[in-house]
């Protein structure tokens, strides 16, 4: 294990990490009279379906005391400091002289775990305390490894202890009711749509972006794109009726001195925000990470990139604020892909060549662009409400303290 923590720095994190989870919640006050409440999320995006639950009960005036773990370094390194938990940490190694401590500490009354995550001994430990766990967020397929014979039975017993099972979808439901037929289950949504339109409501100017640079032109905001999508986006790039902003998912040094070779009349985030002379720009690199949600308000257009790699990133945040959605292919490990596409509202394309052919024609039909972005925006709106069904729901059993919010 030690070798492995070497190789991997990531893993190594995560095993240190583990190990501290005392001194993680040494600040941790006793829970009082108020409602204790845990939840686990795998790593960053699943703890993002939690900010709505959190929010909404900080909101509504009861006593909470929040805590969370996390299992991957990313997610602790990134989101223990949120300003709606009381104190964070890894989950601590699942074995009985680990989590039999943890959770006397924590002294949780209800357990929130996000999508997925289970851990026997955890669970475990949980029933033998009378405390309820309950899954959001949850997504199961019919196909999935779960039910292949010699694993179905372990994790039949592993969701079996389960209180309750929030599922995404109507299939996800189904499928859960067959795996653990005894834990009650229902197609409650997904949190997901509730904190994308959240953060396009409150997104804040993260830059600069003056009428003079802007000039008249529209703005396609390229988010979290590739080598493959930056190839078929420079095609673009000297169209005097459009600036480009060109967020890649890793902006290293290296690749964004490589980005401004291959796109003519680019400058880069930072000197805009030093306020450097930018001239007749036609293309802004944007050479750091965390912004990209807010970058999409500046848009009337977007293209999500990863669609010609291992799969095409989030498309829900340039939807949530009705812009039109243009993407590379490979879109099969999203269903919100997969959804927008089926519906119209996402335009796939087969080949980095025909990025930029399939922008043009956009950015040439207005009533078009118009059409999308309204599509987008209403599939976004149409699958929100997850947070209040989920928390009404928890009241409903009396897993939640009624009568807030």
């Amino acid at each position: 294990m030690r070798g492995v923590a070497i190789g991997n720095p990531k893993i190594g994190r995560g095993i240190e990490g583990r190990r501290a989870w005392r001194d993680q919640l040494a600040g941790l006050d006793d829970r009082g009279d108020a409602f204790a409440i845990h939840i686990h999320a795998a790593s960053v995006g699943e703890f993002e379906q939690a900010k709505p639950l959190i929010e909404m009960l900080r909101a509504g005036g009861g006593r909470y005391r929040i805590t969370a773990s996390f299992f991957s370094p990313s997610g602790y390194e990134q989101q223990s400091g949120y300003h709606g938990i009381d104190a964070a940490c890894y989950l601590p190694f699942d074995t009985p002289g680990q989590i039999a401590p943890f959770l006397d500490r924590i002294s949780p009354d209800l357990i929130i775990i996000i999508r997925y995550d289970l851990w026997p001994v955890f669970l475990h430990q949980a029933t033998l305390r009378a405390v309820p766990v309950v899954l959001v967020c949850g997504v199961m397929r019919l196909g999935s490894a779960r039910f292949r014979p010699g694993l179905r039975r372990a994790f039949g017993g592993l969701y079996g202890m389960l209180t309750a099972i929030f599922a995404v979808g109507e299939d996800d439901r189904r499928a859960f009711a067959l795996l653990a037929p005894g834990v009650p289950a229902e197609a409650a949504g997904d949190t997901r749509y509730d904190r994308v339109v959240e953060r396009a409501r409150a997104a804040a100017d993260v830059v600069a972006f003056t009428p003079e640079l802007i000039a008249g032109r529209l703005v396609l905001v390229a988010g979290s794109t590739w080598p493959p999508d930056e190839r078929g986006l420079a095609a673009l790039a000297g169209r005097e009726d459009l600036l480009l902003v060109l967020v890649p998912h890793e902006p290293t040094e290296a690749h964004v001195a490589a980005l401004r070779a291959s796109y003519p009349r680019s400058v880069t985030l930072a000197q805009i925000e030093r306020g450097d002379a930018v001239g007749d720009a036609s293309t802004i690199i944007v050479d750091r990470t965390g912004i990209l949600s807010a970058l999409y308000r500046v848009g009337d257009l977007a293209y999500v990139g990863g669609g010609f790699g291992e799969g095409v990133h989030s498309v829900l945040e340039p939807a949530a604020y009705g812009m039109p959605v243009v993407s590379g292919g490979r879109i099969g490990r999203s269903r919100d892909a997969e959804e927008m596409a089926r519906r119209g509202a996402l335009l796939p394309v087969g080949s980095p060549e025909e990025i930029a052919g399939a922008i043009a024609a956009l950015l040439d039909d207005r009533s078009e662009r118009e059409r999308l972005g309204r599509l987008a925006a209403a599939f976004v709106e149409e699958h929100c409400g997850a947070t209040a069904r989920i928390l009404g729901e928890l009241r409903r059993r009396g897993l939640l303290p009624s009568g807030e919010g």
